[in-house]
């Protein structure tokens, strides 16, 4: 293969039309590609699904052991040999732990719609309760299904939603998935071992995993090891991945979608992650700042965590901004817990900013005459390093 062609299939391989990237227990994003378009997202829907399963066993609605009644359009669904997993003949039964079990280990579409019904008492009202959660999270996303499947599927087992049209498919954001994401894997984090299971056994059924980069699979890579979570497909979607994993003892999620290659985008986006960032104090916990207008230092604490994760080839750029007032005509007084500096840190791969704040540790005085510097005090972007030139 020519150096040109590897390229290309490269290119391609690497190519989404939208990614996150964020630590599961901060928030905090470390990449962002498109990250707010509404996308198609298939089975990756089936996770707002197994949350407000997962709600519903909370607060003991349902239970583990329950048995779900399946309507015979489910049913069906799951003779289908392209849409289903495992056959659900009338004669056998199942409970909410095999359907849960079905769906997000081997994305069982049945499945999926069975537990929806079972909460909510019918397909329409369980949609309906997806939405609600999306606005209760304020996230970009409008579900239509509770499997992920579009109309053009769905409208053959008369379980399209009415009122939509015959092509309408789940539309979410990259950023919505993944917050759903972190709230069913921080909620409910058993959900990580139920995942990261490569087959589960279902009455005399073998339903095989589906997310194919965990370990002992295909696409498993043990430089950037992956322990779920979930994976989609359809014609208009494309690829899309939701995948956990921890880098510096840190709980990652990694989302792609509308990939051209199934995994490889997500792994390489993981393992660019492995390579370039680090989680580490980004800005110092302790300062000496002179307040600016005067001669007086003062000893400053970082409010908070400090620690972030960071791009070594693309640092965060630093704004500046003097918050504590002074006063030309009456004494000045810094109270303890004052804050009197703040840095604003930006990401250039994710576009967030993040704030550390500089409080006093205790009382302080200013003493002596006070005189007003004449010049503004600095607001351009700024290096790290630079940003402290005052700090000892």
């Amino acid at each position: 293969m020519s150096s040109q062609t590897a390229q290309a299939a490269s290119n391609k391989a690497d190519k989404v039309k939208a990614a996150y990237i964020i630590d599961a227990k901060s928030g905090q994003a470390v990449y962002a590609q498109n990250a707010d378009e509404k996308l198609p997202i298939a089975s990756l829907s089936k996770l707002m699904t197994l949350y407000l399963v997962e709600q519903a066993l909370k607060k003991g609605q349902i239970k583990w052991d329950d048995q779900v009644p399946i309507q015979k359009e489910v049913r069906k669904m799951a003779t289908s040999a392209t849409l289903s997993v495992m056959p659900m003949p009338a004669k056998e039964h199942f409970t909410v732990k095999e359907l849960f079990e079905a769906t997000l280990v081997g994305s069982s579409n049945s499945g999926a719609i069975a537990l929806g019904e079972y909460v909510a008492g019918s397909n329409a009202k369980f949609i309906a309760m997806m939405n609600a959660q999306s606005k209760r999270w304020n996230i970009a996303a409008n579900f239509v299904s509770a499997s992920g499947l579009d109309n053009t599927d769905l409208t053959t087992y008369h379980l399209n939603l009415k009122g939509t049209d015959e092509q309408a498919q789940n539309m979410v954001s990259a950023r919505a998935i993944t917050t759903i994401a972190r709230h069913l894997i921080n909620e409910f984090p058993d959900v990580i071992t139920t995942a990261d299971q490569s087959k589960v056994k279902i009455h005399k059924y073998t339903v095989p995993t589906s997310v194919q980069i965990i370990k002992g699979q295909k696409f498993y890579d043990p430089r950037v090891p992956a322990d779920g979570l979930k994976t989609g497909y359809t014609n208009q979607a494309g690829a899309c991945l939701v995948a956990t994993f921890k880098q510096n003892g840190r709980r990652m999620i990694a989302t792609t979608l509308g990939a051209a290659w199934k995994f490889t985008a997500n792994n390489n986006l993981r393992l660019m992650l492995k390579d370039s960032e680090r989680y580490q104090n980004v800005a110092p916990k302790t300062i000496k700042y002179q307040i600016p207008g005067t001669k007086t230092t003062v000893r400053l604490v970082a409010k908070g965590t400090n620690r972030l994760w960071e791009n070594t080839e693309h640092p965060y750029t630093v704004r500046r901004e003097a918050t504590w007032p002074l006063h030309r005509t009456q004494p000045n007084y810094l109270g303890a817990k004052t804050t009197v500096l703040k840095l604003h840190l930006t990401d250039p791969q994710s576009g967030e900013t993040h704030t550390v704040a500089y409080q006093t540790p205790a009382a302080k005085t200013l003493l002596g005459p006070l005189q007003w510097a004449t010049s503004a005090q600095p607001t351009n972007q700024l290096r790290l390093n630079t940003a402290f030139a005052i700090a000892e």
